[in-house]
């Protein structure tokens, strides 16, 4: 009887999360390429508590919400990767608006070669946007901005216009133009318009580019401000949540946008969300989120609150700057830190930056750089390589890990495309990574 007991034991410890093969994708010796189809062989890596359970004090403040705005004043004032709606000028300078908007369209003209169906882009395409844009019609020494918010989730584009324009022949999962996307009540500060009024250039407050006329409504700064530090808010804190007006689904909000609230019902809260009336003025309008779907004020700034966060992405789709109403890499670090207040820049290089503490990774041995990230904090620290971001979750049986949205196509395997648990392994990714920040006060 206690051989079988003593054989039990044994079996179960076996069968517990102590046993793990592998990290490495799972490929057959095929030399062809084939999908991943498996990342961690161990479940319980794809598992938050997994990881939080190996922190010292996961519910230990990062920061606390005044820090925390301290942190952003110094990404907008010294580091200008944000721009406050309250700091957005009435007026900018004519040089510089038409310097802006044609840096974009040289940079799109000479990247963008091919059209989604794979027919190639001749050039009077190009010469009939710039034509379009109407630059001549900016005035001659200053602009004078109109203030406006979304009023549905929209894409950026670097030139007005849908089309999907590509670098390279059926590379139709990265739209060249897509800049960024916008979800409900993001300010911008409107500077151009194109000739027909469909198209409008302006400054959001972490890129600048085209938005749709339609998704867009006009309103007088002031207004717009008041709207946006509302002293009682919600944040949302789903990937997706959906939001409803007057009983009928209207458009869904990503993690981390903040909203005025009004009063919760039951398994509902009411909200204030913008609106357009038919010429395109600003008017306020309730709508209502599903309770479980967001958090009354920021959430805690915590090691285990941010893993928890990010792991409500795991297995989500990959979406290039913000194509399909999904996330890249570095939106999806954007959306994690937004729920707790911090306001990330957009794009990586400048995500790397950020922190208080960068710790310099390029040409050190594949040890050094596991030595150095043993003692970061999970949940604070962020990994750099050039085109890619990634969040350190924590090491488990000497590995590091992260969890990333990810393309992360490899010479045997087809892009990955979606948000994942992977080692540091993944990809030859250690040997490539330049830089971990700590975002730390």
């Amino acid at each position: 009887m206690k051989r079988y007991i003593l054989l039990t034991i044994i079996a179960l410890f076996l069968s517990s999360c102590q046993e793990v093969s592998e990290h490495q994708p799972l490929l057959t010796n095929s030399k062809e390429k084939q999908p991943v189809f498996i990342v961690n062989r161990n479940r319980h890596l794809n598992i938050p508590e997994f990881w939080i359970e190996q922190i010292e004090n996961p519910n230990e403040l990062i920061m606390s919400h005044k820090k925390i705005q301290e942190f952003n004043n110094e990404i907008a004032y010294s580091q200008k990767k944000l721009t406050y709606f309250r700091d957005m000028n009435r007026y900018y300078g004519s040089s510089w608006v038409k310097h802006s908007i044609e840096n974009m369209y040289n940079g799109i003209k000479n990247q963008a070669k091919y059209f989604e169906d794979g027919d190639r882009i001749a050039k009077n395409f190009y010469s009939k946007i710039k034509s379009d844009m109407s630059l001549d019609s900016i005035p001659t020494n200053r602009v004078k901005t109109r203030y406006a918010l979304t009023v549905n989730y929209t894409d950026q584009k670097l030139i007005p216009t849908e089309l999907s324009l590509l670098k390279k022949k059926n590379q139709i999962y990265f739209d060249r133009n897509q800049n960024s996307a916008l979800d409900i009540a993001t300010p911008i500060a409107i500077l151009h318009s194109t000739d027909d009024g469909r198209w409008h250039y302006g400054i959001a407050p972490t890129s600048s580019g085209w938005v749709k006329d339609r998704d867009i409504a006009f309103g007088e700064k002031k207004e717009i401000e008041n709207y946006l530090n509302a002293k009682e808010f919600i944040v949302t804190t789903e990937p997706k949540s959906a939001l409803m007006i007057a009983g009928r689904y209207h458009d869904y909000l990503r993690m981390g946008v903040r909203l005025p609230t009004i009063l919760s019902i039951e398994e509902r809260t009411m909200v204030l969300v913008p609106s357009r009336d038919r010429e395109g003025r600003l008017v306020m309008q309730n709508a209502t989120i599903r309770s479980s779907n967001i958090h009354k004020g920021y959430l805690p700034y915590t090691p285990k609150n941010i893993l928890i966060q990010a792991f409500k992405f795991l297995h989500t789709p990959y979406g290039w700057g913000g194509s399909f109403g999904e996330q890249d890499c570095s939106k999806f670090l954007q959306e994690i830190y937004a729920t707790v207040g911090l306001r990330m820049p957009r794009n990586s290089s400048s995500q790397s930056l950020v922190g208080s503490k960068q710790i310099e990774l390029t040409d050190l041995r594949r040890e050094s750089k596991i030595e150095l990230l043993e003692g970061v904090i999970v949940g604070s620290t962020i990994i750099h390589l050039k085109g890619h971001i990634m969040l350190y979750i924590g090491e488990y049986k000497g590995e590091p890990y992260i969890i990333h949205t990810v393309w992360g196509e490899g010479k045997r395997h087809f892009a990955l495309g979606r948000t994942a648990i992977t080692a540091l392994e993944f990809n030859h990714y250690i040997d490539k990574i330049d830089k971990a920040t700590q975002i730390l006060e």
